[in-house]
């Protein structure tokens, strides 16, 4: 039987993480081997010392960034297939099913369309950004998954991405032609971003930060340029 193995990359999230912690504890599914937070060093919420669940387990990474901290979770994990969740996006309840029926499909890599929590009518027109393919499908809070052999074709994320390493991936998943889906069951996205900010401001800067991208600008002026311009609590 094929096992899946969640890594969550994490940094100061302990409620949230939390809070997924209590809903794998009610998946009942034989599928889920188990759950690994790879928590980033310069985390300072002591969330080790919430963490209960026979199932998961904590990593402090050595390194830092979502890209290095998703590498060495992936390391510990066992499972034949990986799946990669934002600390604040709750999976639907079915999605170790989805991603069960993705894989026997003869897909090796996919991601979730989602919904924002609370929404506004404005969230919705991002919303329906996620559940079809495009130049902004599969990165930010899609909940990437993939099988073990893919993920070691591909070497993992690159290192030299402090930012957008997951549509960094995604493009070498496009380039290989690799069989991918969009599971149009949503997972639940936190809105806070765009409650802090704006809905305009955080659209903009998003489409900047994907240009800069997409014009191979360095990760870390990407990452400097978001930073200087969206509040993140």
């Amino acid at each position: 039987m094929q096992t899946i193995s969640i890594i969550i990359p994490t940094l100061n999230e302990a409620e949230n993480v939390k809070r997924l912690i209590h809903f794998f504890a009610e998946v009942r599914e034989n599928h889920l081997s188990k759950v690994i937070i790879a928590d980033s060093p310069d985390s300072t919420d002591m969330l080790r010392d919430t963490l209960t669940s026979e199932n998961t387990e904590y990593h402090r990474t050595k390194g830092r960034g979502r890209a290095t901290q998703m590498n060495e979770g992936a390391a510990l994990a066992g499972g034949d297939i990986l799946v990669f969740l934002h600390a604040d996006v709750i999976p639907p309840d079915s999605f170790i099913q989805d991603i069960m029926k993705a894989i026997r499909d003869g897909y090796v890599f996919g991601f979730f369309s989602y919904r924002f929590e609370p929404s506004i009518f404005m969230l919705k027109v991002n919303e329906s950004f996620t559940q079809r393919d495009g130049w902004f499908a599969g990165g930010g809070d899609q909940i990437q998954f993939m099988t073990r052999t893919m993920y070691d074709q591909l070497n993992g994320y690159n290192e030299d991405f402090c930012v957008m390493e997951d549509f960094e991936l995604i493009r070498r998943v496009r380039k290989l032609n690799l069989p991918y889906k969009i599971i149009q069951n949503p997972a639940t996205v936190s809105a806070r971003k765009y409650h802090q900010n704006s809905w305009l401001k955080v659209n903009l800067v998003n489409l900047a930060a994907f240009i800069l991208f997409k014009f191979s600008i360095k990760p870390i002026t990407i990452k400097s340029f978001y930073s200087r311009y969206i509040k993140l609590a």
